[in-house]
């Protein structure tokens, strides 16, 4: 469990460094869900990145955790990617899918995955040929998945704690050092960040905290064969996402939506009356009704942890844990 302490204590020390580098660099963002609108560092990721990173890698060499090599790699690869992002401006949204591709390569050519998923009803399956294209598109899809919760202060962080939570229970039950551990490592991390990311943010955690996240996500859930599992727990962050593609009519850049799916009316968020903006998860909780901040982030929260509980069920009912 010493990777799981590193993990969290690195990300809580060095997040003041991060969010001072932030200022300097003047990476920063405008909180916009604020009547005051202010600014920002979205550096915060930086912490995460550095702290489960050095967890992993902590992991690899004392405990001879070699599984963890793999997913460190596809992470630095997604961060990457989100740094640029933080860093200049946005990637191109038709483009991004195809780069986060890359974040796949390393647990695929390393063969850290089984090409037999568990399925309900119908146990272990052979999908040789076509795993590794499932894996390639897990990805895209989780990491844009994750990264599209992270709206709010702390959103991104409490939507994804349930999954981890949900996948270190399951592997304690099975007896699974290795990922147990790899989980934990995630899960100190998104914790110790919280009190720099909630409401009201010192930091935002940026592209490259929550793609990194996500490419932790998608690795775990692959690599401890919990496919199933995952997708019911993630169905919050996934959905979001595809209301967001269905009602912007395909990939499109935030700038050129021009409409926000809420708005801040005397410091509470209203849902948007535009028919045009587009389907959020945060807009459905705010549907009809002003909601302040922190109450809709436990909103999001408390979906996503009810989530993850379906998705543990699934496993141990029908998979057979």
């Amino acid at each position: 469990m010493l990777e799981a302490i590193v993990s969290g204590l690195l990300t809580f020390f060095l997040a003041p460094a991060a969010i001072i580098l932030g200022r300097r660099l003047e990476v920063v963002g405008v909180d916009i869900h604020k009547p005051w609108r202010p600014i920002v560092p979205k550096t915060g990721g930086l912490a995460i990145i550095l702290g489960a990173t050095a967890g992993m890698i902590l992991g690899a060499h004392a405990s001879g955790f070699q599984l963890f090599i793999p997913v460190i790699l596809s992470c630095l690869v997604a961060a990457s990617i989100g740094l640029v992002e933080d860093l200049r401006e946005e990637i191109d949204p038709r483009l991004k899918p195809l780069l986060l591709i890359f974040a796949s390569l390393p647990v695929l050519v390393l063969g850290a995955y089984s090409p037999r998923p568990l399925i309900p009803f119908l146990g272990k399956t052979r999908l040789y040929r076509v795993y590794p294209v499932l894996v390639m598109a897990s990805y895209p899809v989780i990491c844009n998945a994750v990264n599209s919760l992270d709206v709010l202060n702390g959103s991104a962080l409490l939507t994804s704690i349930p999954f981890l939570i949900m996948s270190s229970v399951i592997f304690y039950m099975r007896g699974d050092l290795q990922l147990l551990i790899l989980s934990l490592i995630f899960l100190a991390a998104a914790v110790a960040m919280l009190p720099y990311n909630m409401y009201p943010a010192r930091t935002f955690i940026g592209n490259s905290g929550s793609l990194f996240i996500g490419a932790g996500i998608t690795s775990i859930a692959i690599m401890g064969s919990i496919e199933v599992a995952a997708i019911i727990a993630l169905m919050p962050q996934i959905m979001n996402e595809m209301y967001v593609l269905f009602s912007i009519r395909g990939l499109k850049s935030a700038k050129n939506i021009g409409r926000r799916p809420v708005v801040v009316e005397n410091g509470m968020l209203a849902a948007s009356e535009d028919p045009d903006a587009p389907i959020t998860l945060l807009r459905m909780i705010c549907a009809g009704i002003k909601v302040d901040e922190r109450r809709a982030v436990y909103a999001m929260a408390l979906i996503s942890a009810f989530a993850a509980f379906l998705g543990f069920l699934t496993h141990i009912l029908l998979l057979g844990g």
